[in-house]
């Protein structure tokens, strides 16, 4: 019998799952044993998922069986340990990351294999499960909560919470401003994240004008961007998978007289290509804002917290569990690798290839 290993969460703060107790149901129907780390933090509890048919344990991932499949969402704790074990999760070391080498390394010195959930791709290129929407709606709603914040109060922001529904959220947003008349401009307005950014916005009412770019705005605009400093907050939600020219630099921001807030939702300040040039790290939980660099005469604060959807758990895990769960029951039960997760071994083996490790 194949096993699956449902790990703890080592990112703090995190709530979201790859796998509801819905899909450990389906996989022990199938004959998939199941074993869940025991966790307070998820948004499904442990008692769901034993009923589920998952055996519930407090041992660490590395107590695994060596043949079983550790499952889980974010980056694991740093370590120079070797890691002889398959893991599927969001390692964020493919494209060049800061502290890539030192994660892909530790694969490579142990023989396990890393299958990134940003990478499970159809033939077409196409991500098979993502978060971007529901990254898109919160940093929409976080945006604009920050505009309101700083027009009020000179204070830092307060720490993020989890919000219990998508209408909690909705609320919160519109009861913060008031009606007040706001615009706002999308970068990546038509993909997930875009979308998810611009319902969020027209659940505000007639007052919120939204200005939507995507690829030919972007395309014909000169680099940086002036079109971004004549609004009061910017969001961007552009994937970025290769270099693109600034949309914003110190040098535009220095000229700035209205952009009030950035929320970068698509979030790559370790990226030596990153195109919102203004900051060199995420923002998180407990401190969501920063002041960018370059807005010392007309402050500039910037949200660049990397899991944003966590504040939404429970919508964002039962859509994104339900997209990978048909491809995670094929990778536990087919005799062979199918397609999909043989497109992301290969670029498993190249990015090793990129940092001379063994492929």
């Amino acid at each position: 019998m194949e096993t699956l290993w449902l790990r703890r969460e080592d990112k703090a703060s995190e709530s979201r799952v790859a796998l509801t107790p819905d899909g450990v149901s389906t996989l022990v129907q199938n004959g998939v044993h199941v074993i869940a780390q025991r966790s307070a933090d998820r948004i499904f509890s442990d008692e769901e998922y034993r009923a589920a048919g998952a055996e519930l344990t407090d041992a660490h991932w590395r107590q695994a069986p060596a043949d079983a499949v550790i499952l889980g969402l974010k980056e694991l704790a740093e370590s120079d340990v070797a890691i002889a074990h398959t893991h599927i999760y969001f390692s964020h070391s493919f494209k060049g990351q800061s502290g890539a080498g030192a994660v892909l390394k530790a694969y490579a010195d142990g023989g396990g294999d890393l299958f990134d959930l940003e990478f499970l791709q159809d033939d077409q290129g196409r991500r098979i499960a993502a978060f971007g929407y529901w990254a898109g709606f919160v940093g929409a709603a976080l945006g604009v909560l920050g505009h309101v914040h700083y027009q009020n109060s000179n204070l830092p922001y307060p720490a993020a919470h989890r919000y219990s529904s998508q209408q909690h959220l909705v609320d919160a947003v519109k009861d913060a401003l008031g009606g007040q008349p706001l615009r706002v401009m999308i970068m990546g307005a038509l993909g997930r994240c875009g979308t998810g950014a611009t319902d969020l916005l027209r659940e505000l009412g007639d007052k919120v004008a939204i200005s939507a770019w995507d690829l030919p705005e972007f395309a014909a605009a000169e680099k940086p961007i002036r079109a971004i400093i004549e609004h009061d907050v910017f969001i961007n939600c552009v994937y970025l998978r290769q270099p693109i020219s600034p949309m914003i630099d110190q040098a535009l921001l220095a000229e700035n007289t209205c952009l009030k807030i950035i929320s970068d939702v698509s979030c790559d300040p370790n990226n030596p290509n990153n195109p919102i040039a203004v900051y060199d790290a995420s923002t998180s939980l407990d401190v969501p804002f920063r002041r960018a660099a370059g807005s010392a005469a007309w402050p500039v604060h910037l949200q660049a917290i990397d899991h944003l959807p966590t504040l939404l758990p429970r919508e964002a895990s039962q859509e994104f569990a339900a997209a990978l769960l048909p491809h995670l029951l094929e990778f536990m039960i087919s005799p062979g690798l199918p397609p999909v997760w043989r497109n992301a071994r290969a670029h498993f083996a190249e990015a090793k290839q990129r940092y001379g490790l063994s492929a």
